[in-house]
């Protein structure tokens, strides 16, 4: 593969501990928000390039396996600083999920902690030693501008507020209208979930948060409003109020569920159906989707079309532990997937 490529994943590199409602577990496998992206990229057959930051303890097999299936890994760069990035991923029955232990102490096999570190503190997100660190992992594009100046599409992972806002601006200065741009969460500062960031929002193309973060922001909002404005403080008003900062659509993440999506210009959401998976685990099904979307709009120019080849994405993720499985997929398979689910919103939008 060629030191650029069209299209980037922008984020961290982890170390994942796993517990699924069955009780398995699969302890310190390869993972990691722009990991899973360029998976959902990836298995499409595009070329793909990373850019990261891992600690000096990071398992280099990790890295080598990424660039066997054909991911760019030049653009990951080692600190000196061990790689604290570690988190915890304890599933329930109904697929919702926490990285919290006491939140998870009914779902825990007995012998739990004799396979996974349940004593140590991880990065939970938003916790103090998360918000720490996060930094120190952030990767920063003007280091790569040989890799940005090739790049037609681009996902940035969720990571700290101003580094997002950097890369994003150094991204459109570079490439102006020449490179799609999407975003998963934050676009606010943390304890701050109702505000937006204004200079962040205006470079991106695509936003695509979780039904779960838009909430938070929707719901912090509406505290924030007045009391004339507060039956509007919803998700589909704050999900209105943000494309009106800039981006072309949001897409809302909604697991199981299947995926909202709202374009400029349009009055009511689209549903996206998910490809039915019998789901092992699903971390990084979310970050897979983003890498799957941009795919779609390289090769299609069009979001609603795109949405669809990221929940293709989201559904080799979450069939096995991890990310490595779905990067043996190849194109062919995913176009299979996708002309099914093509052919079901065909039905979906002749039965509205």
């Amino acid at each position: 593969m060629s030191a650029a490529s069209p299209f980037l994943a922008v984020g961290n590199c982890t170390l994942d501990d796993v517990v699924t409602p069955d009780g398995q577990i699969s302890p310190r496998q390869l993972g990691g928000n722009a990991v899973y992206a360029a998976a959902g990229m990836r298995l499409w057959g595009v070329d793909v390039s990373l850019v990261s930051v891992v600690g000096c303890d990071y398992p280099s097999q990790w890295l080598d396996q990424l660039a066997g299936a054909g991911i760019n890994v030049s653009g990951v760069v080692e600190i000196p600083d061990p790689h604290l990035l570690r988190s915890r991923a304890f599933y329930f029955a109904d697929g919702s999920r926490t990285d919290r232990i006491e939140e998870a102490r009914s779902i825990l096999p007995a012998h739990a902690g004799e396979i996974i570190d349940l004593e140590s503190e991880y990065t939970d997100t938003g916790s103090p030693l998360h918000r720490r660190i996060w930094p120190s992992f952030c990767p920063d594009l003007t280091q790569f501008a040989d890799l940005a100046e090739e790049a037609s599409f681009v996902h940035l992972a969720p990571g700290p507020l101003p580094c997002s806002r950097a890369n994003a601006t150094f991204l459109k200065e570079l490439r102006g209208d020449q490179v799609v741009i999407t975003f998963d969460w934050p676009w606010w500062d943390w304890d701050q979930e109702a505000e937006v960031d204004l200079a962040l929002l205006r470079n991106i193309d695509y936003l695509l948060p979780s039904i779960e973060e838009l909430t938070i922001h929707a719901d912090a909002a509406n505290c924030a409003a007045s009391e004339s404005e507060a039956d509007r403080g919803h998700v589909f008003e704050a999900a209105q109020r943000l494309l009106a900062l800039g981006p072309r659509g949001i897409g809302v993440k909604m697991g199981a569920r299947g995926l909202r999506l709202l374009l400029q210009g349009e009055k009511n959401w689209t549903q996206i159906p998910t490809f039915p998976t019998a789901a092992v685990d699903p971390t990084g099904a979310g970050d897979a989707f983003c890498g799957g979307f941009l795919v779609g709009m390289a090769q299609t120019g069009d979001a609603r079309q795109a949405a669809l080849y990221g929940a293709v994405s989201a559904s080799f993720i979450i069939k096995d532990f991890g990310v490595l499985h779905a990067l043996r997929v190849d194109a062919a398979q995913a176009h299979s997937r996708l002309q099914q689910l093509q052919m079901r919103l065909a039905r979906q939008d002749s039965n509205a």
